[in-house]
């Protein structure tokens, strides 16, 4: 990812490279060989470009409004519901509400701090240096379609530069001087064929990815959160957990578009931005508050969420027979032992499991009691037998390096600050709570 100090610089080597392929193009090259029609069309398309760049911009991605708390949470600090999801018609609305340190706020599914921007921003997909502007809830439709646009405008163009290429082969063996182009001008040919290639590449690869993950209910963040629980799932360290947010292809691509089943809206460049809070239709009928509540599959149980407790980064919340299980968020209770004894036990269970994997301590799955560290690729269990051990380790667990995807990514490459999440269920978040009004 650039560096986000240099985002500035981008925007501006963004408008230079626009002018470059759309004007230089025209007034140095291609003008005495458009007709009318192919100049109008080509100009009206450098024009949607340059709209749903500025609108990429200058868009607020969105942030939760400061006054919003998760429905299960009054403003007193009283719980106002038991249930961890509501249904209305046939579909269920996400929890999975968490805290964020920097904003000192509730977080709403999807959401995320932005370490540059310095924010929280719903549904965030990353932040993009090219457009110095996070890509959220309130843009992602207008990013959408800069990149379909500039895709067809590169191509469009490149079509156009080919033919005076072809022009200049078909008369290779005739004097340099009877040619239909000057030296010069085949130099910047030359220059845009190449430039242009490689930007329509690029972009088209990133609009039909985009695109993709959004057909699948994905942004690119939890593309990255999905590689991050398939290789936990593959280390046997949590159980699999099915993403809640897929929906439906076509349900997933009218979210990513602004919300409108209209397929001419979708890249309708003057479109309106989706605003936080407004009332949404979902499948089924239902109505959600826009950019804070999103629609669910039902394939997983709503006490689950999204993405899925990284067993390293999470302390145990709650006294004795209470722990926090690592696996799914789930609290596990300890009926009839201590926890010191449950601990106990469990250590024999992962000594029964380690002996079954041949002794190498691969694969075990104590995950409601145990951080596994890998140091020089083997995986050694942290068995802490107190709240009070468990804090100490905490700081060496939570510094320890990023995981990384296979195109070496962290989320900290996304934009996202991950050390303003708080991986602590709703339900300590409001014991917490009421603790600190004496409640």
């Amino acid at each position: 990812m650039l560096d986000p100090r240099l985002s500035r610089l981008a925007v501006a080597g963004v408008i230079l490279l626009i002018c470059f392929l759309a004007y230089a193009s025209q007034l140095f090259l291609l003008h005495p060989h458009l007709s009318r029609n192919q100049t109008i069309s080509f100009n009206v398309l450098v024009g949607c470009i340059w709209i749903t760049y500025a609108r990429s911009i200058f868009t607020h991605p969105g942030s939760p409004p400061a006054s919003w708390v998760p429905d299960d949470v009054t403003v007193d600090g009283e719980d106002a519901e038991e249930g961890h999801g509501r249904v209305e018609e046939r579909r269920l609305v996400a929890r999975g509400t968490k805290w964020c340190r920097k904003c000192e706020a509730f977080k709403p599914p999807r959401c995320h701090h932005c370490k540059t921007c310095k924010m929280c921003v719903l549904r965030m997909d990353h932040h993009c240096p090219w457009t110095n502007n996070c890509v959220g809830y309130r843009n992602l439709p207008h990013f959408i379609r800069f990149l379909f646009y500039c895709s067809i405008t590169c191509v469009y163009l490149f079509a156009q530069l080919l033919q005076r290429a072809w022009a200049i082969w078909e008369v290779r063996a005739s004097p340099s001087y009877d040619g239909p182009h000057t030296l010069p001008e085949m130099l910047l040919l030359t220059a845009l064929l190449f430039v242009d290639l490689l930007v329509a590449f690029s972009l088209t690869v990133l609009y039909v990815r985009t695109l993709w993950s959004s057909a699948e209910g994905y942004t690119t963040i939890e593309t990255w959160e999905q590689d991050r629980h398939d290789a936990l799932v593959r280390r046997r360290r949590v159980r699999r957990q099915q993403f809640p947010y897929d929906i439906g292809f076509w349900d997933n691509l009218c979210s990513a578009h602004g919300g409108t089943g209209n397929v001419l809206a979708w890249y309708w460049p003057f479109a309106r931005s989706p605003e936080v809070g407004e009332v949404v239709k979902g499948s089924g009928g239902m109505r959600l508050k826009g950019g804070v509540e999103w629609e669910v599959n039902g394939y997983e149980d709503l006490n689950a969420v999204w993405p899925p407790l990284d067993p390293d980064k999470v302390v145990a919340a709650g006294e004795g027979e209470r722990t926090l299980s690592m696996a799914g968020g789930a609290a596990l209770a300890e009926t009839g032992d201590s926890w010191a004894e449950g601990v106990r036990r469990r250590q024999k269970e992962d000594l029964t499991r380690r002996n079954g994997y041949g002794g190498s301590g691969k694969g075990l799955d104590g995950l409601n009691v145990a951080y596994e560290m890998e140091e020089e690729g083997e995986a050694a269990p942290l068995l802490l037998a107190s709240r009070r051990d468990r804090a100490l380790e905490y700081p060496r667990i939570a510094n320890r390096k990023r995981w990384t995807n296979d195109d070496g990514e962290t989320l900290a490459d996304y934009g996202v600050d991950e050390d303003a999440d708080e991986d602590v269920p709703l339900a300590e978040l409001i014991r917490r709570r009421k603790a600190e009004k004496g409640l």
